[in-house]
């Protein structure tokens, strides 16, 4: 006798539902559950990815403050550009891209700032030192570089900046220091001072306090046989033009930018900072600084 269809049908989804329920109570739950979190995962992983392009998709934000901007330029240049450029979009072998940069539009800006203090030690291509390596950065300074970052990422936010001038004004503990380094030359110790105050905003990131060297990064610059072999012509040439990764007298692999990063140093500007590292080989006399 021929069958029925609709009794056919209905048997055999009796059958499924009873299989389904079979699985899931001896763990096809547990299953679909790992399977839904993971998926999860995968939406907000793309979601996370697009963020800058959704940034620079919407409207804009307010204009950011001209004095904050300003001050986070100034900063950036001498506390970030040496590794992530002087237009933020990333140094090879250095720092990342912070333009174009899914991480940094998803942070508010007090996540930003709770970053850049703590830093990250185990970063890629090299560590993040703390504070970027400047322990001298107070947190309205930390909230100017934030500022700037934002008007970086999404330029319709960035009020327009005057011209960046570096402030070379030495501190009055650099001048008495210089002066002593100098043996009582005021010409000397002028120079020296300068150099110390460049040093110490604009190298300090990488090769660390008074020229102690980071971890990771830039080689210490004290008692230096690099420095002590060379005369200072050839070390202005040295600093003018950096050293790529693939120099095969680049020992570390990592790269030094040209001018440290910071392309507002003039040549004064690192002769100081010459003048300025002879004091750190036990020899301030030994730079002539012919400025």
């Amino acid at each position: 006798m021929p069958g029925n269809g609709f009794r056919e049908a209905g048997i055999a989804l009796l059958w499924a539902l009873s299989i389904s329920t079979l699985i899931l109570g001896t763990g096809g739950w547990r299953i679909y559950s790992s399977w839904r979190e993971r998926e999860d995962q995968r939406q907000l992983a793309i979601e996370q990815a697009q963020a800058y392009e959704r940034l620079i998709a919407s409207a804009p934000g307010p204009m950011l403050t001209l004095d904050a901007a300003i001050h986070g330029r100034e900063l950036f240049a001498s506390a970030c550009a040496a590794c992530h450029g002087t237009s933020g979009k990333g140094a090879t072998g250095l720092g990342k891209n912070l333009v174009e940069s899914d991480f940094v539009a998803l942070q508010d800006d007090e996540m930003l700032r709770q970053f850049i203090i703590t830093g990250r030690p185990t970063g890629k291509p090299i560590p993040m030192p703390p504070l970027a390596g400047r322990d001298d950065l107070t947190n309205d300074d930390l909230h100017h570089i934030v500022v700037y970052l934002r008007g970086l990422q999404d330029p319709r936010r960035m009020p327009e900046l005057p011209e960046m001038v570096v402030d070379k004004t030495p501190t009055a503990s650099q001048l008495d220091s210089a002066l002593a380094a100098a043996g009582g030359d005021p010409e000397l110790a002028e120079w020296i001072a300068s150099g110390d105050r460049i040093y110490h905003s604009s190298c300090m990131a990488c090769h660390g306090k008074s020229g102690t060297g980071v971890a990771g990064n830039g080689k210490a610059l004290v008692r230096n046989d690099f420095i002590k072999s060379i005369d200072d012509d050839a070390l202005l040439a040295f600093i003018t033009q950096g050293r790529s990764p693939s120099d095969p007298k680049n020992t570390t692999g990592i790269q030094m930018p040209p001018k440290g990063g910071n392309p507002a140093m003039s040549q004064d500007d690192i002769l100081d900072v010459i003048a300025y590292l002879r004091t750190l080989q036990g020899d301030a006399h030994g730079s002539a600084n012919p400025k």
